[in-house]
């Protein structure tokens, strides 16, 4: 009898040997995340802390385990420096990631306090990148404003279009025709 339960007690602790080295397959992360729909996100950039941009949009996809969110349906999109409008967005989607930059297929951006409209990108084109601590950066953009009329390709700036620069493009300064500003 003693045989037998040293027998049984040995192919236990070899059992839970075996078993306890066998390596623990962790799941995959879920490729679905949160669906909200009919809503405002707000961004607090970490790498500009003056800014915030607010989104509103028919649809908003969080994934946490990609750490990215698709905004769908865009009503509104707008960029605030110490509380004050500093431009609005437009585009068909948006994509935020981790760091809070923004990508999307195309961009139509309204300055209102220097009254600049610029279309960045277009269909079939790269995406128009906006990078919190950077800029716009787009395969092709167009300005206008009072005076001013620019087309051009691979356009980067930053947010109050100081340090602007393309690679090549088309200049066109209409000062007969400067249009007044509406705020």
């Amino acid at each position: 009898m003693v045989r037998y339960a040293l027998a049984l007690l040995f192919f236990i602790v070899g059992f839970s040997y075996y078993f306890s080295h066998i390596p623990v397959k962790t799941p995959p992360p879920r490729d679905k995340g949160v669906v909200l729909q009919g809503v405002t996100i707000r961004l607090y950039p970490k790498s500009d802390p003056k800014a915030s941009w607010i989104f509103s949009a028919d649809r908003i996809e969080n994934n946490p385990a990609r750490q990215f969110s698709v905004v769908s349906g865009l009503k509104s999109g707008a960029r605030y420096v110490n509380g004050k409008l500093d431009l609005t967005l437009s585009a068909p989607s948006v994509s935020i990631d981790r760091n809070d930059n923004l990508t999307m297929p195309y961009a139509h951006i309204e300055i209102p306090q220097e009254c600049y409209q610029i279309d960045l990108g277009g269909e079939n084109k790269a995406p128009v990148r906006i990078l919190q601590n950077q800029g716009f950066n787009a395969p092709t953009f167009k300005l206008s404003g009072p005076g001013i009329s620019i087309h051009g390709e691979g356009f980067t700036s930053d947010f109050k279009l100081e340090e602007a620069s393309w690679q090549k493009g088309e200049d066109i300064v209409e000062m007969d025709n400067v249009k007044e500003c509406k705020q």
